[in-house]
C-alpha cells in the first residue's frame, strides 16, 4: 500500500523519510539561532556601560549613607577605577554649580579663606566668569587626585604594601559621592539660612574624612598602628595643595 507524507502529501516508498522534514528542521534551527542572536543583542543593549555606571552610581549614593563600609568595600576597588573618576568629576561639577548659584553668599561668608576667593570681583557681581568656574573645577579635581595619589604613595612605595593607585582613586570617588549629595543639600540651605548652609558643609567635611579613613583602613594592608599617621599625612598634603598651592597657581 502506497504511503504519503502527512505534511506535504508526497508519495513515499517503504521506509523513506520525506525531504520536507529535513527542510523544516533546518528552518527551525535557523529561526532558533536568529532568536538567540536577537535575545543576546537585547540583553547586551540593556546592560550597556552607560547603564551600568548610572546604576552603580545610584547604588553608591544610597549605600554611602546606609551601609558606608560595605559600599566602600564593594566599589572602592581597582575594577571601579573609571566609575571613581566619573564620581569625582560629578562632584567637581556640583561644586562649580554651588559656586555659580551662590556667588554672593560665598563671597560674603567664605572670604576669610583668602586667595581662593580673592578674585578681584566685588560682592555685587552676580555672574562668575567661566574662567573662574573652570579653575574651581580643576582645583577640586586636583584635590581629589592628590588625596588618592598620597594614599597610594604612602601605603604602597613607602610602607611596601600591595596598594593600588586605581583602587585609591575608586575609594576617593566613592567618598566624593557623599560630598556631592551634601553639597546639593547645602545649596538648598543657602537660600534658607547661611548658618544652616555652613553647618551642612561642616558635617559634609567631617563625614568625608571619616568615611575616607575607614575605607582606607579596610582596603590596604597598612599596619593599624601606622594607619592614622599615614592617613593624616595624606589628607594634610591634599589640604595644602587645595588651600594654598593650587589657588596660587590658578588664581
Amino acid at each position: 500500500m502506497a504511503k504519503f507524507c502527512t505534511k506535504c502529501g508526497k508519495k513515499l516508498e517503504d521506509g523513506e523519510v520525506c525531504s520536507c522534514s529535513k527542510t523544516t528542521a533546518k528552518k527551525e534551527t535557523k529561526t532558533e539561532k536568529k532568536e538567540k542572536v536577537e535575545t543576546t543583542t537585547v540583553v547586551t543593549a540593556s546592560s550597556s556601560p552607560a547603564n551600568d555606571y548610572v546604576n552603580n552610581y545610584m547604588e553608591v549614593a544610597k549605600g554611602i549613607f546606609t551601609h558606608p563600609v560595605d559600599t566602600m568595600k564593594k566599589f572602592g576597588q581597582s575594577e571601579h577605577f573609571t566609575l571613581g573618576l566619573i564620581m569625582i568629576a560629578i562632584n567637581c561639577l556640583v561644586t562649580v554649580l554651588f559656586v555659580y548659584l551662590g556667588f554672593k553668599e560665598l563671597m560674603s561668608n567664605m572670604s576669610s579663606f583668602g586667595s581662593i576667593f580673592s578674585l578681584g570681583y566685588g560682592y555685587g557681581d552676580v555672574e562668575v566668569p567661566m574662567e573662574v568656574l573652570v579653575k574651581i573645577f580643576v582645583m577640586m579635581a586636583g584635590g581629589f587626585a592628590t588625596t588618592a595619589a598620597m594614599l597610594y604613595v604612602i601605603a604602597g612605595p613607602v610602607l611596601k604594601t600591595n596598594a593600588d593607585i586605581k583602587q585609591s582613586f575608586a575609594l576617593v570617588g566613592v567618598c566624593s559621592v557623599l560630598t556631592t549629595i551634601t553639597t546639593i543639600v547645602a545649596l538648598i540651605c543657602m537660600y534658607i539660612s547661611a548658618k544652616l548652609m555652613l553647618v551642612v558643609l561642616l558635617v559634609c567635611g567631617v563625614l568625608y574624612l571619616s568615611h575616607l579613613y575607614h575605607g582606607f583602613l579596610n582596603s590596604t594592608e597598612v599596619e593599624e598602628n601606622k594607619i592614622g599617621y599615614t592617613y593624616v599625612v595624606s589628607v594634610a598634603v591634599a589640604t595644602f595643595v587645595v588651600v594654598y598651592l593650587l589657588p596660587k597657581i590658578l588664581f
